[in-house]
C-alpha cells in the first residue's frame, strides 16, 4: 500500500509524517518502519536528516537511486566580512557540521530587500532553516512583509543579536545593557570619572548599551554629562570614533576615559588620542565591546567586553536543530547569554595622575 501511495506523489515530495502513515494505511509502526526501510534500499525513498522522508525520482517508468540528499540551511547576516558576524557563522558551523549540514551564507549588507531576495531564492533552493541576523527595519509592517515568506512556507527559522517587532521566532542574543554596565562600572574601579559612550546611531542595541552605561554612573555617584554621549554614527566605525574622541578631545577636555559601542569604534578613538600626545590608558582608558581580533592588533591591546558570538551561533544552530526535527522548545523562546569583561591594557587606570599625587605628598612630606 506505501508502494502505491508513493506511487502517485511526484519527486522530491515529502511523506506525511509515520505517526499520520500508520493511521492511514491502517497498520503498525514495526511494519511502516520496515517497508520503508526496504523502499530507501530500493531506491524510491530518500531520508534527508532532521527534516523527513521524501519520494525519490523515477524517470520513464525506471527507478533511479538517489543518494543521500544533504540538509541545507541559510545564514543571513549585514557583513560576514564584520568580525562579529563571522564569529556567529563560526559557531553555527561547528554544530551544523555535526549533523552534515551544508551552510549556505549570504551578506544582506543590513538592507531589507536584499535579505528579503535572499530569503525567496533560499526557500526555492529547498533549505531546511534559517539562521537571520534581522536588518534593522523602519517598522512593524516592513517586518511582518520581510518575514511573511518564511511563515508562510512553514520553515523555521532564528533571529540572532535581535529580535523583531512582532515576529514570533526564538531569538538569541546577548545581555547588552549588562555589557556596558560592567564595561562603565570597570572604568569607574579603575579610577576613571569622567567618561564618554560613544556609539552607534540609536536603534535597541545602542539604547541598551546607552542605559546599561548609565546605570553604572548613577549608581557608583556620578554625574551624567551628556556633553560625553555621542551616539550619532554617520561614517564607518573606525572614522566615527576618531572623529568624534578629536571633537570630545577639544570641547570636554576633563574626559577621562571612553566606552565605545565597539572595538571598531574604539580603534579610531584610540588614534585620535594619540595624535593629540595623550597616553591610552595613563591619560585616557578606553574599553570596546564584542571582543574581536582587532583588540590584540592594537597597541596597547584593548580591553573589551566579550560579546560571545560563537556561542550565540553554536546556541542558534541548537535550536534550529530542535525546530527542523518538531521537537519542544523551552517555554521562552528567548536566549540571552551574559557578556564578561575582557581585561588587557587600555584601561588600567590613570598612572601618570597617581604619580603625580605621590610626588606631591613626598615633596608636603620634606617640607
Amino acid at each position: 500500500m506505501l508502494k502505491e501511495k508513493i506511487e502517485t506523489l511526484p519527486p522530491d515530495a515529502k511523506l506525511d509524517g509515520r505517526p499520520n502513515l500508520c493511521r492511514e494505511l491502517d497498520t503498525t509502526r514495526t511494519t511502516l518502519d520496515k517497508a520503508m526501510a526496504e523502499l530507501v534500499y530500493e531506491g524510491l525513498l530518500y531520508s534527508v536528516k532532521g527534516s523527513g522522508t521524501y519520494v525519490a525520482g523515477v524517470r520513464n517508468g525506471v527507478e533511479v537511486a538517489v543518494k543521500e540528499k544533504l540538509e541545507n540551511w541559510g545564514i543571513i547576516v549585514p557583513n560576514v566580512m564584520d568580525r562579529i558576524y563571522y564569529s556567529l557563522v563560526r559557531g553555527v558551523e561547528n554544530e551544523a557540521q555535526k549533523d552534515d549540514v551544508n551552510i549556505i551564507l549570504c551578506n544582506s549588507d543590513g538592507k531589507a530587500g536584499k535579505q528579503e531576495q535572499y530569503i525567496k531564492r533560499l526557500i526555492a533552493s529547498g533549505v531546511t532553516g534559517f539562521i537571520i541576523v534581522p536588518v534593522i527595519a523602519r517598522g512593524i509592517q516592513e517586518n511582518y512583509e520581510l518575514y511573511s515568506q518564511l511563515l508562510e512556507a512553514k520553515i523555521p527559522f532564528v533571529f540572532c543579536n535581535r529580535s523583531v517587532e512582532g515576529i514570533s521566532a526564538p531569538v538569541v542574543t546577548s545581555n547588552d545593557y549588562y555589557g556596558a554596565y560592567i564595561a562603565t562600572r570597570h572604568l569607574i574601579a579603575r579610577g576613571y570619572r569622567h567618561i564618554a559612550f560613544v556609539a552607534r546611531e540609536k536603534y535597541k542595541t545602542s539604547i541598551d548599551r546607552c542605559q546599561g552605561y548609565l546605570s553604572a554612573l548613577i549608581e557608583n555617584g556620578l554625574e551624567v554629562e551628556r556633553k560625553l554621549i555621542s551616539i550619532e554614527e554617520k561614517e564607518k566605525g573606525e572614522l566615527y570614533g576618531y572623529n568624534t574622541m578629536k571633537r570630545l578631545l577639544v570641547e570636554q577636555p576633563q574626559l577621562d576615559a571612553v566606552f565605545c559601542f565597539n572595538d571598531r569604534i574604539a580603534q579610531g578613538v584610540c588614534q585620535a588620542i594619540k595624535e593629540a600626545g595623550r597616553q591610552v590608558s595613563d591619560d585616557i582608558g578606553i574599553i570596546g565591546y564584542d571582543d574581536t581580533e582587532l583588540c590584540m592588533e592594537m597597541e596597547p591591546k584593548l580591553s573589551t567586553v566579550s560579546y560571545k558570538s560563537i556561542e550565540i551561533g553554536e546556541k542558534a544552530a541548537r535550536i534550529l536543530r530542535k525546530m527542523i526535527n518538531q521537537e519542544p522548545l523551552s517555554d521562552f523562546e528567548f536566549y540571552l547569554f551574559q557578556p564578561n569583561i575582557v581585561e588587557r591594557d587600555s584601561c588600567l587606570g590613570k598612572k601618570r595622575e597617581s604619580t603625580e599625587i605621590s610626588r606631591k605628598d613626598e615633596i608636603g612630606n620634606e617640607e
